[in-house]
């Protein structure tokens, strides 16, 4: 073991507890992102649906399609489909390429190797992490739009009545 590893051992002595953690942290943020992917998918489902089926209800009962407040919950469907589309591509999932272990990390010694594997364990977990959000605050401006089109599709059904 050479002397710039051993003094390195000294200044982080608990690299072999934490390099455990550090391998299951991708596990804990590819559940984070999947989770949050299907929440989005869930949120886009739910806003056609509701379009359709309220669109398919006002038909029923006779509501003209020509009023602007039709128009209006239309555009905002189509702005929220491709938002939510382009939130669910937009975005890489940051992991070890087996690659980099091959060319660079195979002649480390242990304690070398699980040390740099933390730092990039640590790096790829807040780069998820972001990625986690960013699909998070799309999900809630998806929210947002949502309510914007169902209250222009209300006040579509509710001009008719009046």
């Amino acid at each position: 073991m050479s002397r710039e590893i051993e003094g390195m051992e000294k200044t982080y002595p608990s690299v072999e507890l934490v390099y455990p953690i550090a391998v299951a942290s991708y596990d804990a943020a590819l559940r984070r992102l999947d989770t949050i992917d299907g929440r989005l998918q869930t949120v886009l489902a739910f806003i056609v649906t509701t379009f359709a089926a309220l669109a398919s209800i006002a038909n029923a009962h006779g509501v003209s399609f020509h009023s602007r407040w039709f128009y209006v919950a239309a555009f905002l469907l189509a702005g929220s489909v491709a938002f939510g589309t382009h939130s669910r591509l937009a975005g890489k999932v940051k992991l070890l390429d087996p690659n980099l272990l091959y060319d660079h990390w195979l002649r480390q010694e242990t304690w070398d190797f699980q040390k740099n594997f933390i730092a990039y364990a640590g790096d790829a977990f807040e780069a998820n992490l972001s990625l986690v959000d960013r699909k998070w605050r799309s999900t809630v401006t998806l929210i947002l739009i949502f309510c914007a089109q169902t209250v222009a599709l209300l006040v579509w059904v509710a001009a008719r009545r009046f």
